[in-house]
Formats: structure tokens, sequence, C-alpha cells
């Protein structure tokens, strides 16, 4: 639905190219008002659609009815190809799905969520997924538990890293630093835990925070117009930003998410960490806490508890030898997340 610069697109594009490699031809239906992970992909016939977040919801909701038509129109013009497969990226564009279904063809969802708050157009989405779906790849143990779906339809698929993005990461020499930078990468979301990492700056004046937002300078000015914020934290957009800068400079990634107003479904910024061999915080639950186990390559804790939170990152920076043991470590669980595996299993479920 949306080309930006989060996680969903990210694999989606990495799928594409992987499958163009592969011999497949790909067109791709994706948002013409931002640009993001999905630009400029060679081999790819674009086809754009209307589609953005707006501050009002009523447009909002007119613009995903638009391309929710767009999209079932659009799918029947490829009724006469036998050789289609439309192949849907997270629940949300289901009108592709209708569409499809009419014509007989194979639908394979990749799904990357499970809302943990659904209003009435998750519920529509996830009600057509179930019943229309030939098949679907979810990226975690989690989310393959969260849907019921026939067990012979159910993929688990976990997510990886570009080759370029471990080619680089592998040339980072970790190093240490009692006073470390300390980094989180996230949407512009309070259920993201953007205050709680606020706090943490304010409590640990020895590190440096960084709060990479998926927002635009303007929209973040607006949200913290009313914070209080201390000198050792920068807000900056990811827009505008190389995140290998920021995994270059750091040595501690976190991850806030509130349990129960959000579960992440993967946690694509902290794999990309441990490939940096940087030491991880993540909550204990939803997929992401799949990606680390406590005291190996990082720590699990509830975001809520904010002097258990202070309590890991200290141990994280004890001592010289724990933090490097855990750093290679971070890099070792990183490395059980392949690109080629990830994308011949996926063109093993297409085929």
């Amino acid at each position: 639905m949306l080309n930006d610069y989060s996680g969903s697109p990210n694999i989606l594009s990495l799928v594409i190219k992987g499958m163009i490699e592969k011999g497949y031809q790909a067109e791709l239906y994706t948002s013409s008002t931002t640009e993001g992970f999905l630009s400029g992909i060679e081999g790819v016939v674009y086809h754009r659609v209307f589609y953005r977040f707006t501050r009002n919801k009523f447009s909002t909701l007119i613009l995903f009815t638009s391309v929710q038509l767009r999209y079932f129109f659009a799918t029947l013009k490829y009724s006469g190809d036998e050789n289609i497969v439309f192949y849907l990226n997270t629940i949300l564009p289901f009108g592709a799905a209708l569409g499809a279904s009419l014509s007989r063809k194979e639908i394979i969802y990749h799904i990357h969520e499970n809302p943990a708050r659904k209003n009435i157009l998750h519920k529509l989405a996830i009600s057509v997924f179930l019943k229309r779906t030939s098949k679907a790849i979810f990226v975690s143990d989690y989310l393959y538990n969260s849907y019921k779906l026939d067990s012979r339809k159910k993929f688990l698929v976990y997510n990886s890293l570009s080759p370029q993005f471990v080619e680089i990461s592998e040339k980072h020499k970790t190093g240490f630093n009692q006073n470390g930078e300390i980094l989180m990468l996230c949407s512009l979301k309070a259920y993201k835990g953007v205050r709680i990492f606020l706090e943490l700056a304010r409590e640990l004046h020895n590190h440096n925070f960084t709060l990479v937002l998926n927002a635009s300078l303007k929209d973040i000015h607006v949200f913290f117009k009313h914070d209080n914020r201390p000198s050792n934290l920068k807000l900056l957009n990811a827009m505008d930003n190389d995140v290998h800068y920021f995994y270059s400079r750091s040595h501690l990634v976190m991850n806030l998410s509130v349990p129960g107003l959000c579960y992440e479904s993967f946690g694509l910024t902290i794999l990309e960490s441990m490939a940096y061999g940087i030491p991880v915080i993540v909550p204990p639950a939803g997929g992401i806490a799949e990606l680390v186990q406590d005291g190996f390559n990082g720590y699990k804790v509830d975001p809520r508890d904010m002097n258990c939170l202070i309590e890991r990152i200290n141990l994280i920076f004890s001592s010289m030898n724990n933090y490097l043991r855990m750093s290679e470590n971070a890099r070792i669980a990183s490395r059980k997340y392949s690109y080629p595996k990830m994308i011949d299993e996926i063109d093993g479920i297409i085929q």
C-alpha cells in the first residue's frame, strides 16, 4: 500500500529482486506519493496508485477505499493469463485478493502484522485474507501462530537482510565505550515507546541517545513540542539519513514497543543492529523476542519497567569483556537469517 522506509516494503523489495534474479517478471502496484525501498527496482514494471496517510481520518478512508477499488479492477485484466500469481504484501491490499479470487488465480499473502488493536478495516482485511489466500508466508513464529488458518496453507519464512547490507556491516569493527551511544529507530507513535526513550535519556546522563523516526521533521516537531527534551538526546528523521551511519557509531540498539499496544512481528532494525555486532534490548513479546536470547546477544525487558531497563543497560556496559562477548554473539545470531535461504524458500512456495 505505502512505499516508505519501514520493514515490510524493505522485505518486499528484497523478494522482488530475488525473484527477478530467478527469472520471474514482476509488476508492482504501490504508492506514488512517497519514496521508499520499493522505488527504482531494476526490471520492475510499475503501476502507481495514489495513497498516503493524512491527519484527516475521513480523507485517509477515502484514499484507502479508492486504492482497494483500483487494486480490485487492476487484477481483472490478468484473468486470461495462466502464469500469474498475485503476491500481496501485508493484509491491507485486500481489494486485489477479492479481484484475483474472481478469476481463480493463486493468491499468496506475505504477512508482516497482527494489529494489537483492530479497527473495522483491519477486521475486514483479515477476514478477506483468511477466506481468499491460497498460501500465506509468516515472518515469525509469533505471527504463524496468531492466525487460524489451515496449516497446509501456512509457511514460516524469516526475514533477512540484503547481501549489500551484510557486506557493509561486516566491515564494521566493534569498539567498547563505557558511555556508549544508544540508538532507537521506529515510527512516530506513542506505542512504539518513544517517550520511554526520552525518559531513559533523562535518567542516564552519561550516555548519548539518538531517536531516528520514520516521519518528517515537521511531524516530529509537532509530536514532541510539549516534551522537555534532554541535551543528550537527538531526534532525527529516517528519510534524510543513512542508517549505516547510525549503526556504525552506536553501541546499543533498543526497541521499546509497549506490549498490549503493539507487538512487533519481527524487528528488522534489531536484525540490522545484530549484523553490526550491536547488543540489543527488546520487548519480551511478539516476533521480535525470537531474535534475542537473554544475556547472549541482548536482553528482553518490558519497556514499562524503567528500573529493569536501566539495570540491563548498565549491565551491558559493565565491562569491556562482557560487551565484546555480547557483540560477537549478536553477529553470530544475525547469520541465521540468510537472504539466499529466504529467497529459495519463497521461490519454492510460489512454485
